[in-house]
């Protein structure tokens, strides 16, 4: 399936379905990963409509983990869709025509989601939120002027261009996409103009990695408190440990509380450990990302959009990871 008028938060959503998906251990793409895709992009259309219908992401863990167990083989290479989330995205762009939207966003996909009805992701959807017609009124309500919709320009562009503001996307994880993550991206993006004519004007992509390494975005523009935080974040192991450790005073400051407070350390034991969950989820889902970047699995490179996107963070990312 060609995903070319997908907003870059759509496409982002198919890539988490597939992540989520290979955490399950699931050989297949279901309407249930895409709704986890959904809910992993907290500053789209369809995750703020759901937000403020009370239905979030750990709620949907909880109801899909009681209606679909996870597998029990580690899976490689290319997971296909299932036919009901197959038939989600070619209706995501049927929703996208109807309302006379030139791209296919977040919010699209979740109308889509709805109106298949018969999937997972529907299906715990509807045992939440009664009558299950209430997503669609709030999509609609809040599609004017939505994020997602206000991408429309972007999917116009030509094939480079999708790749090059998808990799940027993909390089900036979870923070606003800065200029930097745009410049790489650009150079990056094979036989497009821009690196072309950038090559040949001899500017070398790895000379430039080395200087955006080498400057603090905090002196720019650019800078925002999500990257610098990231920054000065580190994973160490040690014997038997993983030390995840977090510099930024804001984190300390705010550890120093916690820890003043509890009189201690703060362990995941008993109810405590319920809040732990996240950040386990999350640590582990950034070490098989940082696994995946620094060894491909065979048959992943097939040509595709998705695939360009990797290939793009694969080159960016691994050299820096084994520095």
């Amino acid at each position: 399936m060609s995903f070319e008028r997908f907003t870059v938060e759509a496409r982002k959503v198919v890539v988490t379905a597939q992540e989520e998906a290979r955490l399950l251990k699931h050989n297949h793409i279901g309407t249930e990963h895409i709704l986890l895709g959904l809910l992993d992009a907290p500053d789209s259309t369809a995750a703020k409509v759901l937000h403020q219908l009370g239905y979030d992401k750990e709620t949907a863990q909880v109801d899909i983990a009681a209606v679909v167990k996870p597998g029990t083989q580690e899976l490689s290479g290319h997971i296909p869709f299932a036919p009901r989330a197959k038939k989600t995205l070619e209706l995501a762009l049927r929703e996208a025509q109807q309302l006379h939207h030139t791209c296919i966003g977040t919010e699209h996909i979740l109308l889509a989601l709805v109106r298949e009805g018969e999937g997972v992701g529907a299906q715990v959807l509807a045992e939440r939120i009664s009558p299950i017609s209430k997503i669609r009124a709030a999509v609609l309500a809040s599609a004017e002027g939505s994020q997602d919709v206000a991408a429309g320009p972007w999917p116009a562009g030509t094939s480079a261009t999708e790749d090059t503001v998808s990799a940027a996307s993909a390089l900036a994880g979870g923070a606003p996409v800065g200029s930097h993550h745009l410049l790489e991206a650009m150079l990056r993006a094979e036989n497009s103009m821009a690196a072309k004519v950038l090559r040949e004007l001899g500017v070398d992509p790895d000379a430039v990695a080395a200087k955006i390494d080498e400057l603090d975005p905090e002196t720019t523009t650019d800078a925002n408190p999500e990257e610098a935080a990231a920054r000065k974040m580190e994973i160490r192991l040690v014997d038997d440990e993983v030390h995840l450790i977090l510099r930024d005073p804001a984190t300390v400051t705010a550890a120093k509380k916690v820890t003043e407070l509890s009189n201690g350390p703060i362990q995941g034991v008993g109810p405590v450990a319920g809040m732990f969950v996240p950040l386990w989820r999350s640590t582990n889902q950034l070490l098989l990302q940082i696994q995946r970047v620094l060894e491909p699995e065979p048959g992943e490179e097939d040509g595709s959009a998705a695939s360009n996107v990797a290939k793009v963070v694969r080159t960016v990312l691994a050299p820096r990871l084994r520095r």
